[in-house]
């Protein structure tokens, strides 16, 4: 059996495509970020160990046109195509099933992600879907569902596997329930970096220092927190589980001398914590890997880490710290629910800073209660934090409802949302009724990006290079070229909303 796990490239009227791989919130950028979907690297490795023929088919990554893509698929003829999508391209993937459909109607096609796998139905009725995964953990459903298929030809009616909404008929859905993820982490295999092409991945990277970098196979499925209420990891239908330190080391150093990798991101929702997270540094510095010129990075939560599991990080030659700070006011990391309080902030990133780590900060705009004064506190606290030199880089995003989360959810209750058609999700604009105009929320994030254009950041930069680490000096000098590039994209994007955009960074530039 020839199975294809696939990602069309979507690309919008403006010439952007469209992320979607790893499930992100999807956003079009002229400059992509091609991200490596580690849970279906780890499907299509382990069906591949189970001998069935294994197509890796990004489209965005491997830089195919949509046709070319369409017409690649439609030749190699696989019996089972899979793909994964998200809220603001649930109606692209609806209509290009049904086009693949016609041409290739034996074939069977599955949908995953987190949209689908809360209304499953939906996508079974508006499309030729024959099957919905009611899991995040794809990798252990289809390693069952895929030899059941291959071994029953009667598989619409007999697989009761749990966790699948399955098209019985041209208008019968059944649903085997919901699945619960009962099996260790482990049994998963680690990625195969040959079969997915791991190199389309590793230079076209925001979060990369050095290239070729690379996404590890996941210590933590889904969140050890999962209580954030804009989070997709949050909801019964989600679970909790943890991959063996000595196992993720291991991958390290495959990575390190068998690919030659010089940075490396761990992508789980939020990353080992107290003894794993000091014995992961302690394993790295035991095997020597933090003297083999690589960098590694992971996302965490403020008063996760203490002092001297940082400094211990730091040794081991950790870099790139991803961290959520979301907003700066106490009402709403309440309603949130984020779990941590503003006064640890602080504390956390000097931590982090004077161990000669680089946090990165998460922050979002534009909550459907956020007043003005609200919104002053997170854009001060941002630049207050950045010119102190507590955090080296930022990504801004405007809070859009998704995948029914709690905060979705709580916004159609509300009846805040100002629309119900799925294409709005995309980040571009804000889609919720809020107290001030949307104006305001746009000219904050214009401003906290234009930190990066700041004499006072550009100073506390050059500062940083009294310190004589490496690192610091690639920053300013390599990272700061190619990190001016996405500013500057971040900002047109979440910006054209209220006409307030930059120019189109890929425009040419007037003589």
């Amino acid at each position: 059996m020839k199975v294809a796990i696939s990602y069309p490239p979507i690309v919008n009227a403006r010439g952007q495509k469209a992320m979607v791989s790893q499930n992100r919130n999807v956003q079009f950028f002229k400059t992509p970020t091609y991200l490596l979907p580690v849970v279906h690297a780890q499907a299509a490795t382990w069906l591949k160990q189970l001998r069935f023929e294994v197509i890796w088919d990004d489209g965005n990554a491997q830089l195919k046109s949509y046709e070319q893509w369409f017409n690649d698929l439609v030749k190699a003829k696989p019996d089972v195509i899979i793909f994964e999508s998200t809220t603001p391209v649930m109606k692209f993937y609806w209509r290009t099933t049904d086009a693949l459909k016609k041409i290739l109607p034996n074939t069977i096609f599955i949908m995953t992600g987190y949209h689908s796998m809360r209304r499953p139905e939906e996508t079974l009725e508006l499309s030729q879907t024959d099957i919905v995964l009611r899991s995040n953990h794809v990798d252990f459903v289809l390693a069952k569902l895929i030899p059941f298929i291959a071994n029953n030809p009667d598989w619409r009616i007999t697989c009761n596997l749990e966790g699948l909404a399955i098209r019985e008929g041209a208008s019968k859905i059944r649903s085997t329930g919901h699945f619960r993820q009962v099996e260790p982490l482990e049994r998963s295999p680690m990625v195969d970096r040959d079969l997915v092409q791991w190199k389309n991945y590793a230079f076209e990277n925001g979060n990369y220092l050095q290239t070729p970098g690379t996404y590890a196979t996941s210590v933590i499925r889904d969140c050890m927190f999962g209580k954030c209420t804009f989070c997709r990891y949050n909801g019964p239908d989600l679970t909790f589980s943890v991959l063996p330190v000595e196992k993720s080391l291991d991958e390290y150093e495959r990575l390190i001398n068998e690919h030659g990798v010089k940075e490396i991101f761990d992508d789980s929702g939020v990353w080992y914590r107290g003894k794993e997270a000091r014995e992961f540094a302690q394993g790295i510095i035991k095997r020597g890997l933090h003297k083999k010129g690589c960098y590694f990075g992971f996302n965490t939560r403020f008063e996760y880490l203490d002092k001297e599991t940082i400094e211990l990080l730091a040794k081991a030659n950790f870099r790139f710290v991803l961290i959520g700070l979301e907003a700066a006011d106490e009402e709403t990391l309440t309603r949130l629910n984020k779990g941590y309080q503003l006064q640890h902030v602080e504390r956390s990133l000097k931590w982090m800073s004077d161990a000669g780590l680089h946090p990165h900060l998460t922050i979002m705009v534009g909550y459907y209660w956020q007043t003005s004064e609200q919104l002053k506190k997170t854009v001060d606290l941002v630049k207050s934090l950045m010119f102190r030199g507590l955090a080296r880089t930022l990504q801004v995003t405007l809070c859009t409802p998704l995948d029914y989360t709690p905060y979705h959810q709580e916004c159609i209750q509300n009846k805040v949302l100002q629309t119900d058609n799925y294409d709005d999700f995309d980040m571009s604009k804000l889609i919720v009724k809020t107290p001030i105009p949307h104006a305001e929320y746009y000219q904050a994030v214009r401003e906290m990006y234009g930190i990066a254009f700041h004499p006072r950041f550009l100073l506390r930069q050059l500062r940083f290079l009294l310190t004589f680490k490496r690192r610091d000096w690639q920053f300013l000098f390599t990272y700061g070229i190619r990190a001016i590039r996405r500013v500057r994209n971040h900002m047109f994007n979440l910006t054209r909303g209220e006409g307030l955009a930059i120019p189109d960074p890929e425009a040419p530039t007037p003589l």
